[in-house]
């Protein structure tokens, strides 16, 4: 049984990456709904799952940073989604604020 397995080659090494972002993907979602849900229902402070889902990126982004993947639009994007982030939070705690 053991001779009819499969060699790992550049397709299995794709399709196991893909299937990683993919579960990265709803755990970071997952984890995004969680703190809506623990912000808004429970009043709880979140930050754990935040420092998490914040981390997670970092070390992503270090690791594809020494590889020398990031195109020249990287840090040009990273700051738009920075700033746009940073202005819908702020519109939410203003209306939460009011209501």
């Amino acid at each position: 049984m053991a001779s009819n397995m499969v060699k790992k080659d550049e397709r299995t090494t794709f399709i196991e990456n893909i299937s990683y972002k993919f579960g990265y993907v709803f755990i970071t979602f997952a984890l995004l709904l969680d703190v809506v849900y623990r912000s808004l229902k429970l009043n709880e402070a979140p930050w754990d799952l935040l420092a998490l889902i914040i981390v997670s990126g970092l070390v992503m982004s270090l690791y594809q940073y020494k590889q020398k993947i990031l195109g020249k639009t990287w840090i040009k994007t990273f700051i738009y989604v920075f700033a746009i982030s940073f202005i819908i939070a702020f519109i939410m705690a203003f209306i939460r604020k009011l209501f």
